[in-house]
């Protein structure tokens, strides 16, 4: 059996590179076909990128050989790889797109972070932002709504009393009731958007 002849350039037609890489020149034709490796111009490939484009570009969760599904094929553990094949070289396919591994890996990391947001909201611990700016909006409404009143309440009482001390006691008490309504009025208020 004759060796394949590398050009002057080292590239290699479908069926030399097909057999450097140890699968079917159907394999490479779809990956071809399907983007995972390309072409020079001249029709032919260069069997460094495309290698890195192969393990970059290679779904891991199929087998090996998924042209014929045969896993004899394999490469058994421990055996060496194809040189530019690991996914850590090929930092990113043509097109700047980054390869599958990393991808993937994105992907599963933002969906966990997702699924994490969804369960801290549906325990609570999370709130929608325009819950809480309504809620803030109607407490800073009725504590300014009280104040004011305040004085309406206090002046014909505090009119009439020349005691400072007695004095600061009413203005006091009046402050504190209003504090008290506030946070009993604001607890049944968050209470009721939680349920």
């Amino acid at each position: 059996m004759a060796k394949a002849k590398k050009n002057p350039a080292g590239l290699l037609t479908v069926t030399e590179y097909a057999r450097r890489r140890g699968v079917s020149h159907v394999a490479v034709i779809k990956a071809v076909k399907t983007g995972r490796i390309t072409k020079t111009q001249d029709g032919l490939i260069d069997p460094e990128k495309a290698d890195q484009d192969w393990a970059a570009n290679t779904d891991p969760s199929k087998p090996l050989n998924s042209v014929n599904g045969n896993p004899k094929h394999r490469r058994p553990q421990g055996s060496p790889k194809i040189p530019g094949a690991d996914a850590e070289a090929a930092s990113t396919s043509s097109g700047g797109v980054p390869p599958y591994l990393q991808s993937r890996a994105i992907r599963e990391a933002y969906e966990a972070r997702l699924s994490k947001l969804d369960y801290e909201v549906r325990t609570g611990k999370l709130v929608a932002v325009d819950e809480v700016k309504v809620i803030a909006f109607n407490t800073g409404r009725m504590a300014r709504d009280k104040l004011m009143n305040m004085p309406d309440r206090l002046a014909p009482l505090l009119a009439g009393i020349s005691d400072s001390h007695e004095i600061h006691r009413l203005l006091s008490a009046e402050i504190r009731l209003i504090c008290e309504e506030l946070s009993n009025d604001a607890s049944k208020s968050n209470r009721s958007h939680i349920s």
